[in-house]
């Protein structure tokens, strides 16, 4: 079972080359038609690759994409204060008496989980006091899956299906074309993975009744489709939380200028939302780096971490061989680390309270991130909500509502009206616009 689950040829995945599989491209079809997308031949929508394209149009802010992860974990420095079911903070988390890692934040919590853990808390047992890092113990939700996916049909509903082994062994692993170093680690951690799950069935843990442990090439190649597929799960301001594998959503291309962006909710549910209006036929696709960076060091970072050139016209643009695109990306990489040392120095006005400093540093990183972001960045947003708090906070009101009002903007169609970063951020703009107007009132009286 395992070598017949876990040797499928991939076709299909983040940033690489697709190869043709007429089965899994009907059911990828079916599960993308109620979302209003279709999955497009390579070359049709750019990048060489497939990717998603939209059948009918869509509103700026609108759902394109609303998946559960078919497995996810919570990062190493969450593993303790945020529950490993629906990653919420807060209270006190009850913890697994077997393995000591996975925590949760009630019964019911527990017991949903355990179907997913079981298997899991097998390996974690046999590593604890210590926690194998979020890569390896993803890997291991993913050979749980597998394993208890060997011998049964594919799920007949298209949804299921768009979470099952089959659709995951659909995406591509490209193991041959990681650099060496990238295989070595894959084949030392594909190793340890292998051993604790002999050991976890030796000693009539969860894995008991595994005939084998899967060939190790063949989990290095899991491990490879992992690294090109994963997304990182991120809270309402970016902070990485977990990292989790949405095969449906991984069907999205890379653009330096994205059309859409991804939010996560409870339990990692990924929301992917356009960032302006759609018409049908044109590309979903979302940033798979930082897109402030320098055209350069995008294609550096896109290359070595998803093993593709991005050929997109932002790209091709900043990097033609002329003297003025030449000096435009220099200014860029200028502009780029800019705005890291703004962002840097505002955070530490911040943690040590002093507002002059900070509104200063946060005012002049609004404006480098404007002019380096794509306008429908959620980072554009993030940072321009930071310089309108901190300009209320110093009594600049006219400026404060300004930067929330083009914050609110951008953060409703990332996360919608309803997410509470959003309410938030409206409530503060109406808060400083009601002030505002009694100041201008009561100076005209």
């Amino acid at each position: 079972h395992w070598a017949e689950l876990v040797a499928s040829r991939p076709v299909d995945g983040g940033g690489g080359e697709r190869n043709p599989d007429s089965t899994g491209t009907a059911r990828w079809h079916e599960a993308l038609a109620p979302w209003g997308l279709t999955l497009a031949a390579a070359g049709a929508v750019g990048g060489g690759g497939r990717g998603l394209v939209t059948t009918r149009s869509f509103k700026r802010g609108e759902v394109l994409m609303r998946v559960t992860p078919a497995v996810a974990v919570v990062s190493g420095r969450h593993l303790s204060s945020r529950c490993h079911h629906s990653h919420a903070t807060g209270g006190r988390l009850l913890v697994c008496s077997r393995c000591g890692c996975a925590r949760y934040c009630s019964a019911d919590h527990q017991r949903a989980a355990w179907a997913g853990h079981r298997d899991e808390c097998a390996l974690l047992a046999q590593t604890r006091p210590r926690v194998p890092g979020q890569t390896v113990r993803l890997l291991a939700r993913l050979l749980a899956l597998l394993r208890r996916s060997a011998g049964a049909p594919p799920p007949e509903d298209a949804g299921e299906w768009a979470r099952s082994a089959a659709a995951i062994l659909s995406l591509s692993h490209q193991l041959g074309g990681q650099p060496a170093e990238r295989c070595a680690e894959f084949g030392e951690q594909a190793g340890m993975v292998c051993s604790l799950i002999q050991e976890a069935a030796r000693s009539g843990g969860g894995w008991a009744g595994s005939s084998s442990c899967p060939p190790q090439e063949q989990v290095a190649s899991l491990l490879s489709l992992l690294s090109l597929n994963a997304h990182a799960i991120c809270d309402a301001e970016l902070q990485e939380i977990g990292i989790g594998l949405y095969p449906l959503a991984a069907l999205a291309n890379h653009d330096c200028d994205p059309t859409a962006a991804q939010s996560f909710g409870a339990a990692g549910k990924l929301t992917l939302r356009a960032l302006r209006p759609l018409a049908a036929g044109e590309a979903v696709t979302i940033g798979y780096v930082d897109l402030a960076a320098a055209a350069s060091e995008r294609r550096q970072a896109l290359r070595s971490s998803y093993l593709f050139t991005c050929e997109c016209r932002a790209c091709e643009e900043a990097l033609a061989p002329t003297p003025a695109a030449r000096k435009r990306e220099a200014a860029r990489c200028e502009a780029a680390a800019s705005l890291r040392e703004e962002q840097r120095a505002e955070l530490a006005a911040i943690d040590a309270a002093d507002w002059e400093a900070a509104l200063r540093r946060s005012t002049r990183a609004a404006e480098i991130a404007a002019s380096l972001l794509p306008p429908g960045a959620p980072a554009l947003g993030l940072q321009l909500l930071r310089a309108g708090k901190l300009h209320a906070h110093c009594g600049s009101l006219r400026e404060s509502v300004g930067y929330l009002r083009r914050a609110t903007e951008v953060l409703q169609a990332v996360h919608g009206e309803a997410a509470p970063l959003v309410r938030d951020a409206a409530e503060m703009l109406r808060g400083a616009q009601l002030e505002l107007a009694y100041g201008d009132n009561s100076a005209a009286s």
